[in-house]
């Protein structure tokens, strides 16, 4: 998590909104922990987790309601790709563009990653070595082996083209549908700007 906050943080990204999994789970209690130290420790006030089901649906469903809020994040963290990739659709709806107004990022990649527009940033592992890691020490266990704490390589962030500098004055201005959005998050009724 540290370095997804590193690099919006960098990009000029103030308000983060980490859509989260299931918050029972021990890795999701880990990152909203880690994101909460990193936006502290940068004096970001306005970074959240919200958390999920983990499905589309409700990735979808928490981006509408984060992005229609008064003051809507610059910044999207998705603790999968599914959720990334379902937020993505889910930014233009109200007239947001990604990464000018939004950037967004997954915790997984995966091809799905690469195969919206625009690619999703993410966080990268090597799944097979973690695989393998993780097989080989519950192999050990059913041998009779001691329980240990194993250490395992940090993913990398890969930057793509869903991550960028946070442009001036973001926030949708026309979406589609007759709803006009202002940018600085401003919200009014009228007939969309034409194109």
């Amino acid at each position: 998590m540290a370095s997804v906050v590193d690099e919006l943080y960098a990009l000029g990204h103030q308000r983060i909104v980490h859509i989260a999994g299931l918050p029972d789970l021990a890795h999701t209690r880990r990152r909203i922990r880690t994101l909460r130290a990193e936006a502290e420790r940068r004096g970001l006030t306005e970074v959240r987790s919200v958390p999920t089901d983990h499905s589309d649906a409700e990735g979808a469903a928490v981006t509408r309601a984060v992005l229609d809020g008064p003051a809507p994040p610059t910044a999207l963290i998705y603790d999968n790709d599914v959720m990334a990739v379902a937020g993505l659709a889910t930014t233009a709806e109200p007239g947001f563009a990604v990464p000018a107004d939004v950037s967004v990022v997954s915790w997984e990649d995966s091809a799905l990653c690469r195969t919206v527009k625009p690619w999703l940033s993410a966080l990268s592992r090597d799944s097979v070595e973690f695989g393998r890691t993780a097989a080989r020490e519950l192999v050990a266990l059913l041998d009779g082996g001691p329980a240990g704490t194993v250490r395992v390589p940090v993913p990398g962030l890969i930057v793509r083209g869903s991550a960028g500098v946070l442009r001036e004055g973001a926030g949708p201005i026309a979406p589609p549908g007759g709803r006009r959005v202002h940018a600085g998050g401003k919200r009014g009724r009228g007939k969309p700007t034409p194109a």
